[in-house]
């Protein structure tokens, strides 16, 4: 892989090494060859349980995977844990989590529609596990008032918060159930907990964006940088919206990529105190930043998260499914019955099958981010995404080496 930056010059990467050199350098013409599939019916590494203690959401956000839109996966629905669900998860994690540490998050929906529950929940795991449980709630915000804050707070529960820029960007896209934009709750939660808890926002809220369009990150980076408050706390992470193939999912083109990318990298140059697009040029370069420096040779282990994965998610009808990211159509076992390792087997071996095929010679396939989701795709979607991972792999290359020689990293 070979790109050339706006300075001219020209840098080659090895995927055999992982190495970047400089110039055009001869291709390596790697390939990688991966270990024979091995069965397994055990999931030692699991030490987080992300709990859907409600399908009931007050936000219809345009990008929601719960929408309908999304093939495979269900839509909003008034299903809840009750008081009773929770014992029976809570009594299925202490039988089967092999960790001295514990990690337990609840997700929905919305989880404060169904507070009375999750309070119940947070009580108990306090009682059970004690300090060795880490709690966290991922919310809209909506719903968090002062008195729910701070109850929150003194019970030491992290706040994974989604806001989706300044006011104009998050209200088109994050609306009630009627339309109206929902900034202006979720900024005041926000507001609250920095001024009457700024040790604990410090340490315990993570703000979470979600980016619909690239277009609109200039936008979105000012207005944040504008804002009084917002401009000190960086967006903990920045993710786009998961491919949907119900709507098309268009072939990206590396030029026009590098196009608007340079251009929001040119902006970046001239406002290097924007936190949005700090944030944003971070994780594009983060594993060419980060990247080990080790010779392949032979055969390699396949990446996927089973069995080795540190986490499962438990829905609120009690399925357990690899993660929340899974569609709703592969679930691999349930509370009551436990994994089901032929269907947990059968998932990988189709996982494997895939990449086996396509992945050798791929020049991003140490950093792709095809995991174990894209089970659900077809040949020609995993024509698509390939392409498109590609695509981008090679357009972060270019941002970390035009970073590097404009001294924007570090």
């Amino acid at each position: 892989m070979i790109i050339n930056t706006c300075s001219g010059n020209s840098y080659t990467y090895l995927q055999q090494t992982n190495e970047i050199v400089g110039g055009v350098a001869e291709s390596d013409n790697f390939v990688w060859t991966f270990e024979p599939l091995k069965a397994f019916s055990d999931l030692p590494n699991v030490d987080t349980y992300i709990i859907s203690i409600t399908e009931q959401c007050n936000l219809r956000c345009t990008y929601c995977c719960y929408s309908g839109d999304y093939k495979n996966n269900r839509k909003h629905s008034t299903s809840l844990m009750s008081t009773k669900d929770i014992d029976e998860v809570f009594g299925y994690i202490q039988v089967h989590c092999k960790k001295d540490s514990l990690k337990v998050a609840f997700y929905g929906g919305e989880p404060l529609t169904n507070f009375s529950t999750l309070r119940y929940a947070i009580l108990k795991a306090r009682a059970i596990w004690g300090n060795a449980v880490e709690i966290s709630v991922s919310t809209n915000g909506v719903l968090l008032t002062k008195d729910k804050v701070d109850w929150l707070v003194e019970q030491n529960v992290r706040l994974d918060i989604s806001i989706d820029g300044g006011k104009y960007t998050h209200d088109s896209q994050r609306k009630d159930i009627i339309g109206n934009g929902s900034f202006e709750k979720i900024y005041a939660a926000i507001s609250y907990i920095n001024k009457k808890h700024p040790s604990f926002f410090k340490e315990n809220v993570l703000l979470l964006m979600t980016l619909v369009s690239l277009s609109s990150l200039e936008q979105i980076a000012e207005e944040w940088h504008n804002d009084t408050i917002l401009k000190n706390l960086p967006p903990t992470k920045i993710s786009s919206i998961l491919p949907n193939f119900a709507k098309g999912v268009p072939l990206v083109d590396y030029d026009e990529q590098v196009l608007r990318y340079i251009r929001l990298l040119d902006i970046y140059e001239v406002h290097r105190d924007w936190l949005v697009l700090k944030v944003f040029f971070d994780q594009c370069i983060a594993y060419w930043l980060n990247r080990p420096i080790i010779k392949v040779d032979g055969l390699v282990p396949m990446s996927t998260c089973l069995p080795k994965t540190n986490k499962l998610y438990i829905d609120s009808n009690k399925h357990i499914s690899v993660c929340e990211k899974f569609c709703d159509k592969y679930p691999i076992g349930t509370i009551n019955d436990g994994v089901d390792w032929e269907i947990a087997n059968n998932i990988v071996k189709g996982y494997y099958g895939k990449r086996k095929d396509r992945c050798g010679t791929c020049p991003a396939i140490r950093m792709c981010n095809l995991c174990l989701t894209a089970v659900e795709y077809i040949d020609k979607e995993w024509d698509v995404l390939c392409h498109n991972e590609r695509t981008y792999t090679k357009v972060c290359f270019r941002l970390f080496c035009e970073m590097a020689e404009r001294g924007l990293i570090g």
